[in-house]
């Protein structure tokens, strides 16, 4: 986790899972304590992802849209990742970008 051009970056890497719950937490609350503008969520390193982070994921989504915060997504997801998502139904839930990149440009626009 770190803080980039007013976008907190949280990178997940491996596999995910129940195990990996408290780490989630800690991240979003982190993030919660900055509200920095947007949050870029690189998942292009995870090679496993069970419901845990779908849950993780959609939570912190709900709390960044409440408080009028950008929360994305950054792709290419891992084909077991992108399955999570294609067959719970949730890919459509999301905004995606092709970048941690493209989050901060798209946050700070340049004039």
């Amino acid at each position: 986790m770190h803080e980039e051009a007013g976008v907190f970056v949280v990178t997940i890497r491996g596999e995910v899972d129940a195990d990996e719950r408290d780490l989630l937490q800690a991240a979003w609350g982190e993030v919660d304590e900055l509200r920095l503008p947007a949050t870029a969520v690189d998942l292009s390193a995870v090679t496993f992802a069970d419901s845990t982070l779908l849950g993780a994921l959609l939570e912190a989504q709900d709390r960044h849209h409440r408080d009028g915060r950008a929360f994305v997504l950054t792709s290419p997801l891992a084909g077991e990742v992108h399955s999570l998502f294609t067959v719970t139904n949730t890919l459509a839930h999301f905004t995606f970008a092709a970048s941690v990149q493209q989050v901060i440009d798209q946050t700070n626009p340049r004039a």
